[in-house]
């Protein structure tokens, strides 16, 4: 987690490199900001340098780039500084107010998607100071929706929806819980699985139900379905040389569309080696934020499956099929083929499934 500390008076800046000190011995990337007046008496403190510039533009700096800030000081303050960045919870970083005697550690913003309320936490085990978190779920002792899928890595299809589901579990209806995976742990409390409800979740790396689905069968309304989606999806990638980055994003989006894929599962981007250094590919795996693993012809040629075959292909690469071969590769031991070559262009997909179980954390923690 990447972090800033501000402070604005002596004393302040005192805590700032207690706090500093304390998450960098927890690996943390953590930089404190204090006043330049100060900074002689706090040289030997790593991680501590001067701010100098205006609050406001600090503040917008770190919004681009930090995962958390904390501001050591009053609450009108951080307010103050942080209300004209301001987007969304899903977007918008944590923030943490500290009062500059370290009595407590407010969550200010992005109490649970960008970790407020868990900051707050360590930064109470850290100085011994009172955690205040004051959204409704914690309050209540539940675990909102948002906060379970983000632990579990599930990304959440539609947010407007979300704050509706989250309300009705804190108005104690029940939610029905349908999975296209299996699922390790308990579901979120106020979730039944399989039974019909007015609201429902549904996990999943598809847009819509087929007549088939469980879903369909006890989901009378499709538009009270939240979807999660998982990183499930392994897209791989062929081209012809100087493709760019929105012919490519466009094929992608087309090919998720047709197929009815959800384009928040794609978890990976695939080619062949010789492909790796291709700006458009390089260009729309930092768009999507996405990794980009490639394979040499060999390895491609001895992924096993029935694929559809080019000679030209293979006279110019090695092996005669890159796209399918790439993407089954990328999806694992027991990876499936979902969506076979596509073309669009001088641009070939093909978009494959890896086995999936959701799980909780490894870390997971009570305050978490």
């Amino acid at each position: 987690m990447k972090l800033a500390v501000i402070s604005f008076t002596r004393t302040g800046a005192t805590l700032c490199g207690r706090l500093v000190k304390g998450f960098r011995d927890r690996g943390e990337d953590c930089n404190g900001y204090i006043q330049k007046r100060f900074l002689n008496e706090f040289q030997e403190v790593p991680g501590l340098c001067a701010v100098e510039e205006p609050l406001a533009e600090w503040t917008g700096r770190q919004f681009e780039t930090a995962d958390g800030l904390i501001f050591i000081g009053a609450a009108g303050i951080a307010v103050r500084a942080i209300a004209s960045h301001l987007r969304d919870k899903y977007q918008d970083p944590a923030v943490v107010v500290v009062d500059e005697r370290g009595r407590f550690a407010i969550s200010l913003l992005s109490g649970h998607v960008s970790g407020a309320n868990a900051l707050a936490g360590t930064i109470a085990d850290l100085i011994g100071a009172a955690p205040v978190v004051t959204t409704a779920s914690d309050v209540n002792g539940r675990e909102a929706i948002d906060v379970w899928a983000a632990r579990r890595g599930l990304a959440i299809a539609d947010r407007e929806l979300a704050k509706q589901v989250a309300a009705a579990m804190l108005e104690d209806q029940p939610v029905g819980f349908y999975s296209d995976y299996p699922l390790q742990g308990p579901l979120p409390e106020g979730c039944v699985q399989g039974q019909l409800c007015e609201w429902n979740v549904w996990l999943t790396a598809r847009t819509k139900a087929g007549p088939d689905d469980m879903v369909s069968w006890f989901a009378s309304d499709p538009a009270k379905i939240l979807r999660l989606a998982p990183p499930v999806l392994a897209v791989g990638v062929g081209c012809r040389r100087g493709i760019s980055e929105p012919a490519l994003s466009e094929a992608l989006t087309k090919v998720l569309d047709e197929t009815g894929l959800e384009a928040r599962s794609v978890a990976c981007l695939a080619s062949i080696d010789r492909k790796a250094r291709e700006p458009g590919l390089l260009e729309l795996a930092d768009v999507w934020k996405l990794p980009f693993k490639t394979w040499p012809a060999e390895a491609l040629e001895a992924a096993a499956g029935t694929f559809e075959e080019s000679e030209f292909v293979r006279s110019v690469t090695g092996v005669g099929n890159v796209c399918e071969r790439a993407a089954l590769l990328a999806a694992g031991e027991n990876g499936r083929m979902l969506v076979q070559k596509q073309i669009c262009g001088g641009i070939t997909l093909a978009i494959a499934a890896g086995n999936y179980t959701v799980k909780l954390p490894a870390a997971q923690t009570e305050r978490g």
